[in-house]
């Protein structure tokens, strides 16, 4: 008798990351700066998330979208990130469910999933995960291991 491993989940964030451009709030700055010709995916354009993620830590508008959405713009920018990354390596990583991952893998043995219906960038071919929706959760909570999104995307494409 043997065992199957569960089954891998697909979970596409791509349209997730694409509502940074397409649900853009009536502020002045989002209009003029979350559009499509900035937001291309480059990895240039991670500054502008990063700002954009620091204008909802920093202003009373954008702290009180986060209080009543919080897992909507943690999503909305990790799907973002994340996509920046998988077009940056080449078609290496999938975004699968998160349960489904943790189920077939050693990488997150000791992880909880951080917001409602997370998705993980998984490499079957390397076995290696990466969080990137996890990430802007730990950012926007104060306690990332890293001082950007830009540190963050850039050390997930190089290594």
């Amino acid at each position: 008798m043997f065992f199957l491993n569960p089954k891998l989940i697909k979970n596409n964030k791509k349209f997730y990351a694409e509502l940074l451009f397409k649900d853009v709030s009536s502020e002045t700055w989002d209009k003029a700066n979350l559009t499509k010709e900035n937001l291309d995916f480059s990895i240039d354009s991670v500054r502008l998330v990063n700002e954009y993620a620091d204008r909802l830590l920093h202003t009373e508008f954008g702290q009180q979208l986060l209080k009543e959405h919080p897992d909507n713009f943690t999503t909305r920018i990790g799907a973002y990130l994340g996509e920046v990354i998988k077009n940056h390596k080449d078609g290496q990583y999938r975004w699968f469910d998160f349960n489904s991952i943790k189920e077939n893998t050693v990488h997150l043995t000791n992880d909880v999933i951080s917001v409602k219906d997370e998705a993980v960038l998984y490499s079957k071919k390397m076995d290696q995960v990466l969080c990137p929706i996890y990430e802007v959760k730990q950012y926007l909570d104060g306690q990332s291991h890293y001082k950007n999104f830009l540190t963050y995307v850039e050390e997930a494409i190089k290594n």
